[in-house]
């Protein structure tokens, strides 16, 4: 124990001392300012950046999200009724044409005898999926259904359209295609139903 003295005063007394110089401490105040400065010019061009990427994301969001508007399925729904018109024309044309043959269910037969046009022979039109069905029942073939139905039930249509030979036109809401052709409700183009 040499060397050691007991007691309180044996530890040494501690000076605190500022943990910076106060002139050091100015000198990075002029510093942290320099700094800013020179990135002055890059700061505002990435708040701006920044402020147009969330109001982009938020207006992307926004417009998945909303349904269609109700604006937009009347519209849907006449331009079917146009095109179910089309179809019928088409059949009758190239049952015409082609004795032989009859109505075609083959959409692009009707499109290379240029009686449709490329969109409609896809079989996809304004929020609306149409098919054609029972023509080789006979040979030739003496008729034919047409049904459209919409893509998304409410959100591009509610109306569900459905024709024959005849010419006619007849609608269901809201039903299936057998529902069309059973309560055979006509389809008038100068009024649209009413819900």
């Amino acid at each position: 124990m040499q060397g050691r003295l007991a007691g309180p005063f044996s530890q040494r007394a501690t000076v605190h001392k500022p943990a910076v110089p106060v002139a050091r401490l100015m000198d990075s105040k002029s510093t942290a300012r320099a700094v800013v400065r020179r990135n002055l010019p890059f700061i505002f061009p990435r708040i701006l950046f920044g402020g147009c990427s969330v109001v982009a994301v938020i207006a992307l969001l926004f417009a998945v999200m909303r349904p269609l508007s109700h604006r937009r399925i009347p519209m849907n729904q006449m331009r079917t009724s146009h095109a179910a018109v089309q179809f019928i024309a088409a059949e009758r044309q190239y049952a015409a044409k082609f004795p032989a043959i009859g109505f075609t269910c083959d959409l692009s037969k009707l499109e290379k005898a240029g009686l449709l046009d490329h969109m409609l022979a896809s079989g996809h039109k304004a929020g609306y999926d149409y098919k054609l069905y029972g023509c080789d029942w006979t040979m030739p073939a003496a008729g034919f259904f047409l049904t459209a139905v919409p893509s998304l039930q409410g959100r591009t249509g509610e109306v569900v359209f459905c024709a024959n030979q005849e010419g006619l036109i007849w609608y269901t809401r809201r039903g299936s295609i057998e529902d069309c052709f059973k309560a055979r409700t006509r389809w008038i183009m100068s009024d649209q139903p009413t819900k």
